[in-house]
């Protein structure tokens, strides 16, 4: 489970140059094993092949031999010489005629038989004669008017009477040979001869002449040389030709360790059962001496049809094996070197196509963290290069989003915050409009329960200062009563115009008009003297609908406030402007501005920042007033240190006519 996990997250292009490695892997391998089973066949059919070819020629040799020496002795016996020597009885002549043949033709003995199978003559022994040879098969079936050639085998003694050196060339010691059959004797004395035999055309008796094959190294030499000449470790007994007497080897071209010919080793007890107990040819792998080689055996005959030897042909096999190794491990240096090279290839190419996927693969990571900023390179072909193109159209799609997302999130955010100080500045109003409503009620029922007495004592404090005398130490208290009566009168009469405005007489009017005949009023006034006043009011503000006089009181006891806010000394600055479907006064003063504990309570009634005994408190509770009957608004903004600007708002529709209360 975890490797299959781990399989899971492990990059695309180590998944493909993996997966492709394990089939070029299964591939080569099999490839490589199959290769090296049809080398291996390849070179073992070839090796085959060449032994028996080695064999086949081995036996031409040996059949040539044969006929050469069945031709020499036919040509000799077809003559007169031989004849004319016999009738003449020159025995010189005849046996220099005969050494003659022998050693043009290289033969190792000829013999001259009479009629009875005798022996007249022989040469190279001139002083052994008479003995009866007509026990020989060749012999035999030349005396009986018949030419023949074979081989035989033949005795010490009589290679003895032949020749006193055949039998020596003959003896041969016996070698300890591994995976040989038991040894009963140490030594071979007996020779394989190839003899051939015809008969005298008028005298009778027979011609013979013979060749040992035993130390008789040309017959063995001549077939490797037409074999094996030129073949890859020539020389080195990569390939050997032996002819046996029996199980013996009598002439081979295998060389021991001291370069000398190992005659007198011996077959292995498995190739002698084959060939020589049952007379079949043998094929395959054999122990020769030391080495296993790729062999051959054939089984020699003498003239009657006797096994009495073989005929072999071989390579060795490490010689062959050294081959096939080589070329095994060319092909597979070969096969490696490709091997790198397709990998090499493989992974330029998986690269180029996972390159652009393994940068897509890369930004989705930096776009899940929040980045939109590296687009994958267009440098890809086919599917690949559209999936580029696609990706990057969707992260170009993404930033807009993103940038889209954060600008609404912006707005929303601004209008979230302008909608909430909308809120807070509307449960405000809402409060102070509850609040002076209260307030209004409670001014209304004290300026209604005061508001008679208080006449009567004003009435009865005027009528006895009247009648007091001007002397009279009492006047100047009563002239105090009715002046404190005159200011409570204003109060209440303040209150009654508070909790109970009069109609508002709605007709078009313009607020600049308004706000520049109020300014007028005042702009005489000794307050006014140190007061530097800006203007800037709008040039294409609508006429409203509104009352006149109400609106210039609203701005009068704003005004006012300004100037005694500023102790009489400073700037005012009026700005009027169109803000949507209304119009927006802005009235700034450069005051010491308003305590910010204190500007929620600046409208309410008979709250003032004034010295004592200098305003009743009332003047901005009716302005506030008076602007609400207008569907209006009014607010401030003052930082302390940093002046007060009273914003009055009113729409340019009419407002509602109100009763009076």
């Amino acid at each position: 489970m975890q490797l299959k996990v781990r399989f899971r997250f492990q990059s695309l292009r180590t998944r493909l140059i993996s997966s492709y490695l394990v089939i070029l892997g299964i591939g080569g391998l099999a490839t490589s094993i199959v290769g090296s089973g049809i080398v291996s066949t390849t070179i073992a059919r070839e090796a085959r092949r060449s032994v028996d070819r080695g064999i086949g020629t081995a036996r031409l040799v040996y059949e040539e031999q044969l006929r050469l020496l069945e031709r020499t002795v036919g040509l000799a016996t077809s003559g007169i010489t031989i004849q004319h020597h016999l009738a003449a009885g020159d025995t010189r002549a005849l046996r220099g005629y005969l050494e003659e043949i022998r050693q043009c033709a290289r033969l190792d003995f000829v013999g001259l038989i009479g009629p009875d199978g005798r022996v007249l003559l022989r040469v190279p022994q001139s002083t052994r004669s008479g003995d009866d040879v007509s026990s020989v098969g060749v012999v035999k079936a030349a005396l009986g008017g018949q030419p023949a050639v074979g081989a035989d085998v033949l005795p010490a003694e009589a290679l003895e009477r032949e020749d006193p050196e055949l039998a020596g060339r003959a003896r041969i010691r016996l070698v300890p040979t591994a995976h040989s059959a038991p040894a009963t004797r140490t030594e071979e004395t007996s020779g394989i001869v190839l003899l051939a035999a015809a008969p005298l055309q008028s005298e009778g008796g027979a011609l013979y002449a013979g060749v040992l094959l035993n130390r008789n190294f040309g017959i063995v030499d001549r077939v490797w040389e037409t074999v094996f000449r030129g073949d890859p470790g020539a020389g080195q007994e990569f390939g050997s030709v032996t002819v046996f007497e029996n199980d013996v080897r009598i002439a081979t071209t295998i060389r021991n360790e001291r370069g000398e010919r190992v005659v007198g080793t011996r077959a292995s007890a498995e190739v002698s059962q084959a060939v020589l107990s049952a007379g079949k040819m043998w094929r395959g792998r054999a122990f020769v001496v030391r080495d296993w080689y790729v062999s051959s055996y054939e089984p020699l005959r003498d003239y009657g049809g006797r096994v009495i030897g073989m005929l072999y042909v071989g390579v060795l096999e490490s010689a062959y094996t050294d081959i096939r190794n080589r070329v095994i491990l060319s092909f597979f240096a070969i096969a490696t070197v490709g091997f790198i090279l397709i990998i090499g290839v493989t992974y330029y190419m998986i690269r180029s196509i996972t390159g652009p996927l393994a940068k897509m693969a890369a930004s989705t990571e930096k776009i899940a963290a929040g980045r939109f900023d590296e687009e994958v390179p267009p440098d890809a072909v086919g599917e690949i290069a559209h999936l580029a193109k696609s990706f990057n159209t969707m992260l170009a799609s993404l930033r807009q989003m993103k940038a889209d997302l954060e600008e609404w999130g912006r707005t929303l955010e601004e209008k979230v915050k302008q909608r909430s100080d909308e809120l807070v500045s509307m449960q405000a109003r809402v409060a102070q409009s509850e609040r002076l409503a209260s307030l209004g009620l409670l001014a209304a029922g004290v300026a209604h329960e005061i508001n008679n007495p208080l006449g009567a004592i004003l009435a009865l404090a005027a009528l006895t200062l009247e009648e007091t005398a001007e002397g009279d130490p009492d006047r100047e208290n009563l002239a105090e009563v009715v002046k404190q009566a005159q200011r409570c009168r204003d109060i209440v009469r303040g209150l009654l115009d508070f909790s109970r405005q009069s109609r508002i007489t709605t007709e078009p009017v313009d607020l600049n008009a308004i706000l520049t005949d109020t300014l007028s009023l005042v702009a005489q006034q000794a307050p006014f003297f140190n007061i530097v006043v800006t203007k800037k009011l709008g040039t294409d503000l609508p006429p409203m609908m509104g009352d006149k006089s109400q609106l210039q009181q609203v701005f009068l006891n704003i005004i006012m406030n300004a100037v005694e806010a500023m102790q009489e000394k400073g700037s005012l600055a009026l700005t009027t402007l169109r803000v949507d479907d209304s119009i927006e006064t802005r009235i700034t003063d450069s005051g010491p501005g308003i305590p910010c504990d204190m500007i929620d309570r600046i409208f309410d009634p008979f709250f003032t920042t004034k010295e004592s005994r200098r305003g009743t408190g009332l003047g901005l509770s009716i302005a506030y007033g008076i602007v609400r009957k207008h569907n209006g608004t009014i607010a401030v903004e003052s930082e302390p240190g940093r002046g007060t600007t009273f914003v009055v708002r009113l729409p340019v529709s009419a407002p509602l006519p109100q009763e009076t209360h």
